[in-house]
């Protein structure tokens, strides 16, 4: 049976930056310039539109939409220049666009001069399939987006948006059952899962988003962390966030060496830490918290990473609560990343806000604040064209590569006219050996 639950008041951890990073400035310059090019091109104002985005592109440099607009907006008034170099800066990101099939490109696709940089994007799209399916599930309207892995009895936890549940899954991939019913009353959606190996518990998160299948109005207040018991699917206890002007949307969450549960929200944006028999969540701000999403401790204990869609990789420190943004590694980028994980001095990510989608470690250096090389691992819009959430096991990183976002609507959860549901699947992925 289901503990009742208990809303608690939220403990405030006070923010140690004074002022504004210097990393968020920049980022907030960009996105006011940006939305000054969207008000331009709406109002036919070419010129403007091209002059803003150049000072967003300018101001945050690993953006992909801000390089892809400049290049957008310079082929419609032929600018040359500022198409190539637009071009080159997208694929020296390791990113890509089918230009060779874009009206907009078409003066430039014959070009001798262009052929270089179109080869780079092409090289860049290439699919990059390593590994196989480690599980499918046997829903196509399942829509997953958290998972995790028990090592002590080898089974997979995948979350169901739509059908507010957690699907078991068998090492051998077949579904061994799912910890509570399916589309329950005011339930909301699960969004995020992890496994504490140690205490033999399951967390999750659910949201109240209008995306699971039962949801009504008066749901969007659904904002919790639920301790599950394996056995049978039991919540122990349940931890309710109160309202907020915003609203929550709790995604993904992570298990410290020490119990520590950290879990992200996305939209109002906030980290939160719930320590070991603790009654309440602390509650961590920063400039850079945009929108949160993924998360994962360095084993020590010592550091917390979190992506951030918007700023890049995060890195925490525990003991102080500093936050810094880690630099990027030279020809890269770390915008995009949803679902993390740690690897032996390296952040595993899916990072499905670039083109394409892919899966990238970013090896850290000896200090943990910066990346000093990415590595992408697997790209291929046709096995992995959403992928959300993933975890390390064993050798390899297994994710959910087909999460439904973009087959439904944003603000009604309704399937897209013309969309087609597949079957949700897990694949898998080797790490590297160093």
């Amino acid at each position: 049976m289901r503990a009742l639950p208990c809303l608690l008041l939220l403990l405030v951890t006070p923010c140690v930056a004074q002022s504004q990073d210097a990393a968020a400035d920049s980022a907030a310059v960009a996105r006011d310039a940006w939305a000054r090019a969207v008000h331009a091109i709406g109002a036919h104002d070419t010129a403007t539109a091209a002059r803003e985005v150049a000072r967003a592109a300018a101001a945050w440099p690993t953006q992909e939409a801000y390089v892809w607009g400049r290049a957008v907006l310079a082929a419609q008034t032929r600018d040359t220049a500022t198409v190539r170099e637009a071009l080159a800066r997208l694929g020296a990101l390791g990113l890509w666009r089918d230009v060779r099939h874009d009206a907009r490109f078409a003066p430039y696709v014959a070009r001798a001069d262009f052929a270089p940089l179109l080869a780079r994007l092409d090289a860049n799209g290439a699919p990059l399939a390593r590994g196989g399916v480690r599980a499918t599930l046997p829903d196509s309207t399942f829509w997953p987006e958290g998972m995790d892995y028990d090592p002590r009895t080898h089974r997979f936890y995948v979350a169901s948006v739509r059908h507010g549940t957690i699907a078991e899954v068998g090492e051998d991939g077949a579904l061994r059952r799912e910890l509570w019913p399916r589309d329950r009353a005011h339930a909301g959606a699960v969004l995020g899962v992890r496994v504490d190996a140690k205490r033999g518990v399951l967390w999750a998160t659910l949201a109240g988003i209008p995306q699971y299948g039962p949801h009504v109005a008066a749901d969007s207040t659904v904002a919790a962390l639920v301790r599950v018991r394996l056995s049978d699917g039991a919540i122990e206890r349940r931890w309710d966030l109160p309202p907020a002007a915003l609203g929550h949307t709790l995604g993904d969450l992570a298990v410290g060496p020490s119990g520590d549960v950290w879990v992200t929200d996305s939209r109002e944006p906030v980290l939160y830490r719930l320590r070991p028999n603790a009654d309440a969540l602390e509650r961590t701000t920063h400039p850079l918290f945009h929108s949160l999403q993924g998360v994962t401790p360095t084993p020590d204990g010592r550091a917390l990473y979190v992506a951030d869609y918007s700023h890049g990789l995060l890195r925490v420190d525990i003991a102080t609560g500093a936050v810094s943004r880690l630099d990027d590694a030279p020809e890269s980028t770390s915008l995009g990343c949803d679902g993390i994980a740690w690897d032996r001095g390296a952040i595993v990510a899916v990072q499905n806000g670039v083109t394409p989608p892919r899966v990238t470690r970013f090896v850290l250096d000896a200090t943990g604040t910066r990346i000093a090389r990415a590595e992408v691992l697997a790209r291929d819009t046709a096995r992995l064209p959403e992928p959300t959430i993933g975890a390390v096991v064993g050798h390899t990183f297994v994710f959910v590569a087909n999460s439904q976002w973009d087959e439904h609507d944003d603000d009604t959860g309704a399937l897209r006219p013309g969309s087609r549901l597949t079957r949700p699947v897990l694949l898998s992925v080797p790490l590297p050996d160093r």
